[in-house]
């Protein structure tokens, strides 16, 4: 409630969200405070969040039942999340398991909230939001009754659990009647739940030898080594390798580099043999004999 001395001190409140109903700007005076309160358009009595309820714990062993199908359009493949085989009369005794029964559609209650580490007691003051997640990660290269889903459960509003506001899940609902003599009155209901979100992911893959060609032309192409593997190639598997190893190579004969040397006696292969000549840098050291004592 805001309090007030004089309308103008509830105007300034108009389109506030934080009160049970609409100000309508008139300040009502109090005979027992020095302020009054703004005057407030809604159904009476407010909400009272101290009014307790006990909660109902046999939820517990309720039980759901999930139905789901995927598809994969691009290989024109379509599952469902209980084996085909399976009869009536089996799905009505099982239940799901991991381990054990790891395809029953149905799961107890109290199961789900366990694999998520936690319990009924502890959501039924406040309620909370469980997540299902059907995981469909298929190759679609083996048997196609290999495709099948994995089931896995987390508490999605975990983050908010420490909160001081807003915490767990609840929702409003409210039933409206009306008298004989046309007075309208209603009965809201505040109830905190346990709210389960069903999520479905999927990924399929299968072979296909053109995309696998191309990715492999475009790595042997990042590396370097479609060079290579070309060369090779063309040196030993065609018939043409001759030639091309005459191209890509030139002999050079003893009397073409001797008389290399003699035109140009200056070259790293004119030097005397006690010098040593560095190929890497151009950097030329002398032998012991010629070094200076």
């Amino acid at each position: 409630m805001f309090r007030c001395n004089t309308d103008e001190d509830c105007h300034k409140h108009f389109g506030a969200i934080l009160s049970n109903g609409a100000i309508t700007g008139v300040c009502l005076n109090s005979f027992n405070d020095t302020k009054g309160q703004c005057e407030i358009e809604g159904w009476c009595p407010t909400e009272n969040d101290n009014y307790k309820i006990k909660p109902m714990l046999d939820v517990d062993n309720f039980t759901i039942f999930i139905k789901n199908s995927i598809r994969f359009p691009l290989f024109n493949v379509t599952r469902g999340n209980f084996p085909s085989t399976m009869t009536s009369s089996e799905i009505k005794k099982c239940t799901y398991h991991p381990k054990k029964n790891p395809f029953c559609p149905i799961f107890r209650v109290g199961d789900v909230l366990s694999y998520t580490g936690q319990n009924v007691a502890g959501l039924a003051d406040k309620g909370g939001e469980i997540g299902i997640n059907i995981g469909w990660n298929c190759n679609l290269d083996l048997n196609i009754e290999k495709c099948v889903p994995k089931y896995s459960f987390t508490r999605l509003d975990a983050p908010f659990a420490k909160n001081a506001v807003s915490k767990g899940y609840n929702f409003r609902f409210a039933k409206y009647f009306k008298t004989e003599n046309g007075t309208e009155f209603r009965t809201l209901h505040k109830a905190f739940a346990i709210r389960f979100d069903v999520m479905v992911t999927g990924n399929a893959g299968k072979f296909d030898t053109i995309p696998t060609l191309i990715n492999l032309v475009a790595a042997f192409t990042s590396v370097g080594l479609g060079t290579v593997l070309c060369d090779v190639i063309l040196l030993n598997f065609l018939k043409g390798a001759d030639q091309y190893k005459a191209k890509k190579f030139e002999e050079v004969s003893e009397a073409q580099i001797e008389a290399s040397l003699a035109q140009s006696p200056g070259s790293q292969l004119s030097l005397k043999p006690g010098i040593k000549s560095s190929y890497d840098s151009g950097a030329i050291s002398l032998a012991t004999s010629d070094q200076q004592m």
